[in-house]
């Protein structure tokens, strides 16, 4: 029996995307040996594996140079444990409104914990590494001399695991966010990848990036299932779709018939009442593509669906052959 301070693991095969969640886009009866559809942008090729397998990588939250084998492995698999069963409720409801705050807050620690804990994020550091050491040698002083800097790949890997356990301290970024979930049909799925978190905001902010979690106009998507993605969106979205439905109500009919069509005036209204209601919102196959093209752009290198449907990728790659690549911080 383990002690309560006992993180060793012999657990070698270690997925840095739950497999719960990867199991609501795989298909077969037999939950055991469900099936994920797998494009790999770095080889251009598709493939099924089982969902057991994907986003495995060995031994990949031990702590390196331990000789205890200790592990982030067991407090990760706490935190998934907590949020699946929020996750399965939302998934059975199709709502956000029965969800309690301690439900809402372990949906939120899994959030910036899984944006943390991917192979990319890893890359990601390593490369921003890179680029201070170059700049540090630029300035004629050695890079091991500098305590913030790792020495070598255990320091780097050491480095990524603090970080995330640190990334906790964002929960409230993600709780205070305004909740959204939206909805799509099986027959128009949502990809997941091997770096499901990905952010996107419409506020351009030139030289200073508009991606972080507390920056106005933020929005964070995560894809719960073939047919649902959860969005945490800057409150001031929430508030400007309100006030978009109120300003329609109170403007002539022959005015909105002269400056808006329908559907824009029906999306305000919808995307309001989402808000408020808590209840899945219906989004239609081009912002379906929009929220999968997010998954193509901030994946390593694999893509999962519930079916072998990857035009989207394939396009997106054909038209600008960085995405087949994983996203990499720069410093300037």
């Amino acid at each position: 029996m383990k002690k309560d301070n006992d993180y060793s693991t012999d657990v070698k095969k270690q997925h840095t995307v739950p497999r719960f969640l990867l199991d609501y886009f795989g298909h077969g009866k037999n939950k055991k040996k469900r099936r994920v559809f797998t494009y790999d942008k770095l080889n251009g090729r598709t493939y099924q594996q089982s969902v057991y397998d994907a986003t495995t990588r060995n031994t990949f939250y031990n702590i390196e140079g331990d000789l205890k084998k200790a592990s982030l492995e067991l407090i990760l698999s706490n935190i998934e444990a907590e949020a699946a069963t929020a996750i399965k409720k939302i998934i059975n409801d199709k709502s956000l409104a029965n969800l309690t705050i301690m439900e809402k807050e372990k949906i939120s620690t899994f959030v910036v914990v899984q944006q943390a804990r991917t192979y990319q994020f890893l890359q990601s550091l390593e490369s921003i590494m890179d680029s201070l050491a170059d700049k540090v040698r630029a300035m004629g002083a050695n890079p091991k001399d500098v305590k913030q800097l790792p020495n070598d790949q255990n320091d780097l890997k050491n480095a990524f695991l603090k970080t995330i356990l640190d990334s906790v301290e964002h929960v409230p970024l993600i709780l205070n966010k305004s909740w959204l979930l939206y909805e799509t049909t099986k027959e128009m799925p949502f990809y997941i990848s091997d770096n499901p978190v990905t952010l996107h905001n419409n506020i351009d902010m030139g030289i200073y990036g508009n991606l972080g979690l507390s920056v106005k106009g933020i929005q964070i998507y995560l894809p719960l299932s073939s047919t649902l993605t959860l969005a945490f969106t800057c409150n001031s979205i929430q508030n400007d779709a309100i006030q978009v439905r109120e300003n329609f109500k109170i403007m002539d009919r022959s005015f909105l018939a002269a400056n808006f069509t329908m559907k824009q005036v029906k999306d305000s209204f919808n995307l309001a009442r989402a808000y408020e209601s808590r209840n899945s919102l219906m989004i239609d196959n081009e912002n379906v593509k929009f929220l999968n093209s997010l998954q193509v752009s901030f994946s390593e290198q694999y893509i999962f669906n519930y079916t072998n449907e990857f035009s989207l990728v394939k396009d997106m790659i054909l038209d600008n052959p960085s995405f087949k690549y994983g996203r990499r911080m720069t410093i300037n």
